[in-house]
């Protein structure tokens, strides 16, 4: 499969089907480590990405941002190794964490961005007894503790809107953080998955498109600059349409 530097270069590939190709790349690879760190023993042990990595939304220089989860395996630690090193040889920038599934989740019951980095949470290699729990558990987490967190998330979104502004009327706006970016898409996502009824009154399929045009943008705005950047400058305008 094409390495990373590989996709970025190809000028037939744009936007979501950009970050579709990069995420099964980064897929392809940590699998492979994965198996040589185990020699194929995956048993009691999961590469588990979350966040944007779990949405399959990589951009030309994002992050991996990935868990290794066990179920108490003696040997994790220089599993973990065989995995982490190769990536940052690499100079690819990875978030990650070694941790047993109450672990994880105990981290997202204190962390909202934790919390909501699981609710995207999906397996990248590794045993399917240990990843599909722990999804299913930080989903009903989640919910069970909507009360407490939507409000923490409202809040965090409107002090958003204050330092970014609005992405539709800013000369250099931030296709992610501002208002109407990235980052509001994903919060009324779940915001909806913590209360279902909201799905009732919020037609969340309205966003796809206006979510393919800022993922456009975004991938371009990485590819022109070499660098993980989400705010729009003027002199990179012209490249990136």
């Amino acid at each position: 499969r094409a390495s990373r530097q590989e996709l970025i270069e190809r000028s037939d590939l744009h936007g979501e089907a950009f970050c579709s190709a990069l995420a099964a790349a980064a897929d392809e690879w940590l699998a492979r480590l994965l198996h040589d760190a185990t020699a194929g023993d995956v048993s009691g042990v999961a590469l588990v990405a979350v966040g944007g990595y779990g949405r399959s939304s990589l951009c030309p220089h994002s992050d991996l941002d990935v868990v290794l989860v066990h179920d108490r395996r003696r040997d994790v630690g220089s599993l973990a190794d065989a995995v982490w090193y190769p990536v940052w040889d690499e100079g690819v920038r990875l978030d990650h964490s070694v941790r047993r599934p109450d672990e994880v989740l105990a981290v997202a019951r204190d962390d909202l961005r934790a919390q909501l980095g699981l609710l995207d949470a999906r397996l990248v290699a590794g045993d399917p007894s240990v990843s599909e729990p722990l999804v299913a558990a930080a989903l009903e987490q989640w919910r069970k503790h909507a009360r407490r967190w939507l409000p923490e998330l409202d809040a965090q979104v409107l002090e958003r809107h204050r330092v970014h502004g609005d992405v539709a009327f800013l000369l250099e706006p931030d296709v992610k953080e501002a208002h109407g970016g990235l980052r509001d898409v994903h919060a009324v996502v779940a915001a909806t998955r913590a209360l279902p009824a909201l799905a009732e009154h919020v037609e969340v399929s309205a966003f796809e498109q206006p979510e393919a045009v800022l993922t456009a943008a975004r991938v371009e705005l990485h590819r022109v600059t070499g660098r993980a950047t989400d705010r729009l400058f003027l002199q990179e305008q012209d490249q990136v349409a």
